[in-house]
């Protein structure tokens, strides 16, 4: 699956689209030493209207790119339908198959207009599973936290999205942040949403109770990272920590220290 999620990846690089799309999501993680199992390729459009044929149409050309990496598009199997999740995102997610050897691989790709993403877009490069890596646009890690970070806010204790803890709180203990670009991508988000930051440690009195055995039960899959906190509300004093300073407490623009889990001036 992820292999061929790579193979989409790197017919994008290849082809004049590059740099009409932007890759966000649990794939673009693996740049960021936090590679995960997915499904889904998830991508901004820059240059696209929210149009579901014109989307399909387009990943569709993109898909079929030749690339001397095994994968064969099947082209009749490409499809698309509108997706909307519990937050005010919407998009299109396009479905399609590869063949590989006497194998198919269905994987889906799902794109979606007009997000911010601050600070601006970067090259990032995927590590390559079995073929070389893969350089193309990528959100930074302060707008990925930041978009997590805001549906934590949203959802307040009826959030039950744990990867996004346990990605934020996976993205901290290994990087390096700046306080006014972790800052600065929070309030885009919540102003693009309509709606306010707030502090996750406001969720401290009550979440934890809520949310313990759900996270226990969570946390025992097979392709959760090791390392998460067992006590969530270890987790969530970890992430306030992390997230709560540079939108409140912090006069001095400072820098997240991963090992200590501190901002330092």
């Amino acid at each position: 699956m992820l292999y061929a999620l790579e193979g989409f990846l790197r017919r994008l690089a290849a082809s004049d689209d590059r740099d009409a799309f932007v890759l966000k999501g649990g794939v673009l993680l693996a740049a960021f030493d936090a590679r995960r199992p997915t499904r889904d390729a998830d991508l901004l459009a820059l240059d696209l209207d929210n149009d579901r044929a014109n989307v399909e149409a387009k990943i569709g050309s993109i898909a079929s790119i030749d690339v001397a990496d095994g994968l064969a598009l099947d082209v009749a199997s490409v499809t698309s339908e509108v997706i909307r999740n519990e937050d005010e995102y919407s998009g299109i997610r396009v479905k399609l198959n590869y063949a590989l050897a006497t194998m198919y691989v269905r994987i889906g790709i799902d794109v979606n207009v007009g997000d911010p993403v601050h600070p601006m877009p970067q090259r990032i490069t995927v590590p390559g599973l079995l073929a070389d890596d893969v350089t193309l646009l990528g959100y930074p890690m302060a707008a990925v936290i930041a978009e997590k970070a805001v549906t934590a806010m949203q959802r307040g204790a009826a959030n039950t999205r744990w990867r996004d803890w346990a990605d934020i709180h996976v993205l901290s203990a290994r990087h390096a942040f700046d306080s006014d670009e972790l800052a600065g991508a929070c309030n885009a988000v919540a102003a693009h949403r309509g709606t306010e930051v707030v502090l996750i440690a406001a969720l401290l009195p009550d979440y934890p109770g809520i949310a313990q055995a759900k996270w226990v039960a969570w946390r025992r899959r097979p392709d959760v990272v090791d390392g998460l906190p067992e006590a969530f509300a270890d987790l969530l004093r970890a992430v306030s920590d992390f997230v709560d300073p540079p939108l409140g407490e912090l006069t001095a623009r400072s820098v997240w220290d991963p090992m200590s889990r501190t901002w330092q001036p």
